[in-house]
Protein backbone atom coordinates (compact mmCIF):
# COMPACT_ATOMS: atom_id res chain seq x y z
CA UNK A 1 0.00 0.00 0.00
CA UNK A 2 1.20 3.43 -1.07
CA UNK A 3 2.77 5.87 2.34
CA UNK A 4 -0.51 8.13 2.65
CA UNK A 5 2.79 11.02 2.62
CA UNK A 6 3.48 9.81 -0.84
CA UNK A 7 0.21 9.21 -1.77
CA UNK A 8 -0.78 13.16 -1.62
CA UNK A 9 2.60 14.06 -2.90
CA UNK A 10 1.16 12.22 -6.22
CA UNK A 11 -1.97 13.88 -5.89
CA UNK A 12 -0.81 17.24 -5.86
CA UNK A 13 1.59 16.92 -8.45
CA UNK A 14 -1.26 15.22 -10.48
CA UNK A 15 -3.41 17.58 -10.40
CA UNK A 16 -0.66 20.35 -11.00
CA UNK A 17 -0.23 18.27 -14.55
CA UNK A 18 -4.06 18.35 -15.35
CA UNK A 19 -3.95 22.30 -14.73
CA UNK A 20 -0.89 22.75 -17.17
CA UNK A 21 -2.75 20.69 -19.52
CA UNK A 22 -6.08 23.16 -19.04
CA UNK A 23 -3.75 25.98 -19.97
CA UNK A 24 -2.78 24.08 -23.47
CA UNK A 25 -6.24 22.55 -24.27
CA UNK A 26 -9.47 23.99 -22.60
CA UNK A 27 -12.17 22.32 -24.44
CA UNK A 28 -15.03 23.80 -22.05
CA UNK A 29 -13.68 24.12 -19.04
CA UNK A 30 -14.53 27.18 -17.19
CA UNK A 31 -12.29 29.58 -15.52
CA UNK A 32 -14.35 29.97 -12.58
CA UNK A 33 -13.78 25.72 -11.97
CA UNK A 34 -10.42 26.04 -13.10
CA UNK A 35 -9.89 28.67 -10.40
CA UNK A 36 -11.53 26.45 -8.16
CA UNK A 37 -9.26 23.83 -9.00
CA UNK A 38 -5.69 25.56 -9.03
CA UNK A 39 -6.48 26.78 -5.73
CA UNK A 40 -7.49 23.04 -4.02
CA UNK A 41 -6.16 21.84 -1.07
CA UNK A 42 -6.17 17.97 0.46
CA UNK A 43 -8.65 17.44 2.31
CA UNK A 44 -7.89 16.45 5.21
CA UNK A 45 -11.31 14.48 5.82
CA UNK A 46 -13.07 11.71 4.09
CA UNK A 47 -15.86 12.75 1.74
CA UNK A 48 -18.17 11.59 4.11
CA UNK A 49 -16.50 13.53 6.97
CA UNK A 50 -16.79 16.23 4.57
CA UNK A 51 -20.32 16.34 3.27
CA UNK A 52 -21.31 15.64 7.51
CA UNK A 53 -19.38 18.56 8.87
CA UNK A 54 -20.81 20.55 11.54
CA UNK A 55 -18.68 23.38 11.00
CA UNK A 56 -18.53 24.35 7.47
CA UNK A 57 -15.31 25.80 6.01
CA UNK A 58 -15.42 29.00 4.53
CA UNK A 59 -16.75 28.95 0.82
CA UNK A 60 -13.56 30.19 -0.80
CA UNK A 61 -12.13 26.91 0.17
CA UNK A 62 -11.68 24.33 -2.14
CA UNK A 63 -10.97 20.82 -1.25
CA UNK A 64 -9.16 17.78 -3.33
CA UNK A 65 -10.36 14.16 -2.74
CA UNK A 66 -8.74 11.45 -4.42
CA UNK A 67 -9.65 7.65 -4.80
CA UNK A 68 -12.72 8.40 -2.57
CA UNK A 69 -16.02 5.59 -3.23
CA UNK A 70 -19.28 6.45 -3.89
CA UNK A 71 -22.66 4.47 -3.77
CA UNK A 72 -25.54 4.92 -5.31
CA UNK A 73 -29.06 4.01 -3.62
CA UNK A 74 -31.58 5.14 -5.85
CA UNK A 75 -30.00 3.27 -9.14
CA UNK A 76 -27.89 0.55 -7.60
CA UNK A 77 -24.17 1.67 -8.13
CA UNK A 78 -20.70 2.33 -6.65
CA UNK A 79 -17.55 3.21 -8.05
CA UNK A 80 -14.27 4.99 -6.99
CA UNK A 81 -13.83 8.26 -8.45
CA UNK A 82 -10.17 9.41 -9.59
CA UNK A 83 -10.29 13.21 -7.90
CA UNK A 84 -12.88 15.13 -7.24
CA UNK A 85 -12.84 19.11 -6.14
CA UNK A 86 -15.81 20.25 -3.51
CA UNK A 87 -16.67 23.07 -1.69
CA UNK A 88 -18.72 23.95 0.64
CA UNK A 89 -21.98 27.55 0.44
CA UNK A 90 -25.32 26.65 1.93
CA UNK A 91 -24.57 23.21 1.15
CA UNK A 92 -21.87 20.85 -0.10
CA UNK A 93 -21.14 22.41 -3.88
CA UNK A 94 -19.12 19.45 -6.84
CA UNK A 95 -16.83 21.95 -9.09
CA UNK A 96 -15.34 18.75 -10.69
CA UNK A 97 -15.07 14.93 -11.05
CA UNK A 98 -11.30 14.43 -12.76
CA UNK A 99 -10.49 11.36 -14.56
CA UNK A 100 -7.42 9.82 -16.22
CA UNK A 101 -7.12 7.63 -19.24
CA UNK A 102 -4.46 5.50 -20.68
CA UNK A 103 -5.06 4.91 -24.63
CA UNK A 104 -2.59 2.27 -25.81
CA UNK A 105 -2.86 3.89 -29.21
CA UNK A 106 -4.73 7.27 -30.47
CA UNK A 107 -5.64 10.31 -28.24
CA UNK A 108 -9.11 10.99 -29.27
CA UNK A 109 -10.45 14.07 -30.97
CA UNK A 110 -13.16 14.07 -28.41
CA UNK A 111 -14.28 12.36 -25.08
CA UNK A 112 -15.67 8.95 -25.17
CA UNK A 113 -19.12 8.86 -24.22
CA UNK A 114 -18.19 5.96 -21.88
CA UNK A 115 -15.90 8.09 -20.18
CA UNK A 116 -18.14 11.12 -19.49
CA UNK A 117 -20.55 8.75 -18.82
CA UNK A 118 -18.75 6.84 -15.70
CA UNK A 119 -17.54 10.56 -14.51
CA UNK A 120 -21.54 11.08 -14.77
CA UNK A 121 -22.29 8.42 -13.03
CA UNK A 122 -19.68 9.68 -9.89
CA UNK A 123 -21.51 12.57 -9.58
CA UNK A 124 -25.01 11.44 -10.01
CA UNK A 125 -24.31 9.22 -6.67
CA UNK A 126 -22.58 12.56 -5.26
CA UNK A 127 -25.68 14.31 -6.01
CA UNK A 128 -28.19 11.91 -4.54
CA UNK A 129 -25.78 12.04 -0.93
CA UNK A 130 -26.56 15.59 -0.71
CA UNK A 131 -23.88 17.24 -2.82
CA UNK A 132 -25.00 19.77 -5.36
CA UNK A 133 -23.87 19.29 -8.97
CA UNK A 134 -25.85 22.19 -10.90
CA UNK A 135 -22.26 23.61 -12.20
CA UNK A 136 -20.46 20.76 -11.64
CA UNK A 137 -18.11 19.81 -14.90
CA UNK A 138 -16.64 16.28 -15.82
CA UNK A 139 -13.11 16.20 -16.65
CA UNK A 140 -11.39 13.38 -18.61
CA UNK A 141 -7.65 13.35 -19.15
CA UNK A 142 -6.30 11.33 -22.07
CA UNK A 143 -2.52 10.21 -21.72
CA UNK A 144 -1.05 7.36 -23.79
CA UNK A 145 0.55 4.76 -21.57
CA UNK A 146 3.84 4.38 -23.39
CA UNK A 147 4.49 8.57 -22.46
CA UNK A 148 3.01 7.33 -18.45
CA UNK A 149 5.39 4.46 -18.63
CA UNK A 150 8.60 7.27 -19.99
CA UNK A 151 8.07 8.60 -16.01
CA UNK A 152 8.76 5.14 -14.69
CA UNK A 153 12.61 5.59 -12.77
CA UNK A 154 12.31 8.99 -13.41
CA UNK A 155 11.34 12.22 -11.38
CA UNK A 156 7.19 12.22 -11.36
CA UNK A 157 7.34 16.41 -11.64
CA UNK A 158 9.14 15.90 -15.19
CA UNK A 159 6.00 13.91 -16.17
CA UNK A 160 3.09 15.33 -14.08
CA UNK A 161 1.77 17.57 -16.83
CA UNK A 162 1.78 14.94 -19.57
CA UNK A 163 2.80 17.42 -21.91
CA UNK A 164 1.38 15.26 -24.66
CA UNK A 165 -2.01 14.56 -23.37
CA UNK A 166 -5.78 15.80 -24.12
CA UNK A 167 -8.00 17.25 -21.35
CA UNK A 168 -11.59 17.88 -22.39
CA UNK A 169 -14.11 19.30 -20.11
CA UNK A 170 -18.24 18.87 -20.36
CA UNK A 171 -20.84 20.06 -17.66
CA UNK A 172 -22.72 17.56 -16.08
CA UNK A 173 -25.95 16.44 -16.79
CA UNK A 174 -28.47 14.81 -14.80
CA UNK A 175 -30.89 14.13 -17.98
CA UNK A 176 -28.40 12.51 -19.84
CA UNK A 177 -26.80 9.94 -17.23
CA UNK A 178 -30.38 8.68 -16.20
CA UNK A 179 -31.06 8.84 -20.00
CA UNK A 180 -28.57 6.20 -20.30
CA UNK A 181 -28.80 4.18 -16.91
CA UNK A 182 -32.31 3.69 -17.73
CA UNK A 183 -31.34 1.91 -21.14
CA UNK A 184 -28.73 -0.48 -19.31
CA UNK A 185 -31.65 -1.23 -16.85
CA UNK A 186 -33.53 -2.76 -20.01
CA UNK A 187 -30.43 -4.80 -20.62
CA UNK A 188 -29.70 -5.36 -17.02
CA UNK A 189 -32.66 -6.29 -15.97
CA UNK A 190 -35.41 -6.48 -18.32
CA UNK A 191 -33.67 -9.13 -20.93
CA UNK A 192 -33.09 -6.91 -23.64
CA UNK A 193 -30.50 -7.49 -26.14
CA UNK A 194 -27.91 -5.31 -26.36
CA UNK A 195 -27.84 -3.06 -29.90
CA UNK A 196 -24.47 -3.30 -31.48
CA UNK A 197 -22.62 -0.17 -32.36
CA UNK A 198 -21.34 0.03 -36.13
CA UNK A 199 -18.96 2.96 -34.61
CA UNK A 200 -15.26 2.66 -36.39
CA UNK A 201 -13.95 4.28 -33.48
CA UNK A 202 -15.25 0.66 -31.45
CA UNK A 203 -12.36 -1.19 -33.01
CA UNK A 204 -9.46 1.42 -32.59
CA UNK A 205 -8.10 0.03 -29.48
CA UNK A 206 -8.68 -3.80 -30.68
CA UNK A 207 -5.11 -5.01 -30.65
CA UNK A 208 -6.16 -7.33 -34.26
CA UNK A 209 -8.31 -4.49 -35.63
CA UNK A 210 -7.86 -3.02 -38.79
CA UNK A 211 -9.68 -0.35 -40.97
CA UNK A 212 -12.37 0.06 -38.51
CA UNK A 213 -13.27 -3.94 -38.51
CA UNK A 214 -12.18 -6.33 -35.43
CA UNK A 215 -10.57 -9.77 -36.00
CA UNK A 216 -12.70 -11.77 -33.97
CA UNK A 217 -11.31 -15.10 -35.02
CA UNK A 218 -7.74 -13.79 -33.99
CA UNK A 219 -9.02 -12.28 -30.41
CA UNK A 220 -10.46 -15.70 -29.75
CA UNK A 221 -6.90 -17.71 -30.86
CA UNK A 222 -5.52 -15.77 -28.09
CA UNK A 223 -7.34 -16.53 -25.40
Amino acid sequence: MMNPFLSTILLVLFVGGVLTLLHMNTNGFLNTTRRRVRRAQVCEWTLTQFLNLYNKPSSSKSFLFHEQEVFSLGHRFNGRFDTAVLHWEEAPILDAIIERKFPTRHLPEKPKDEDIFQAGLYALALMESGVSCSSARLVIVYCLQRKAKQCIGRNFNDCAACGDGRVFSRRFSQKQVIRALAKLDEVWYKGRKPKARPDKRNCQTCPYGRSGTCNHSAAWAKE
